[in-house]
């Protein structure tokens, strides 16, 4: 096995990609509408895995938006959170905004976080 190769079973390889945790927060303005701001929360570095090539070729064909799944290490202040935030929140990479669909902590042991997104059209 290739030494940055990613393993699946283990969430082995790279953590070479920066991404921004922004937190949505609904706020009122003087006419009483309803407007989403965000605030960043924090940069963490994690590791990108995408859909496998099959099934991305036929999301291209059906106009359909490119999911992304973000392994970030874990740390305690993410998981509290995820936990206060559940889906509510967005990550940024390279200036791209993803919502989220789910974030999970993987296993007991606290080594990973897992966030399953979707990009925005």
């Amino acid at each position: 096995m290739k030494q940055f190769k990613y393993n699946e079973n283990n969430h082995t390889g790279l953590y070479r990609h920066r991404i921004l945790l922004r937190k949505r927060t609904l706020t009122t303005d003087e006419l009483l509408q309803e407007t989403e701001t965000f605030e960043d929360y924090g940069s963490y570095w994690a590791m990108i895995k995408t859909l496998k090539g099959s099934e991305l070729m036929e999301a291209g064909r059906e106009q359909t938006k490119v999911e992304k799944r973000f392994v970030v290490k874990y740390a305690k202040s993410l998981d509290g959170f995820i936990n206060d935030e559940h889906t509510t929140f967005e990550v940024v990479q390279n200036g791209v905004s993803y919502d989220v669909k789910s974030a999970i902590n993987d296993d007991d042991m606290n080594a990973t976080v897992t966030i399953v997104a979707e990009g925005r059209g």
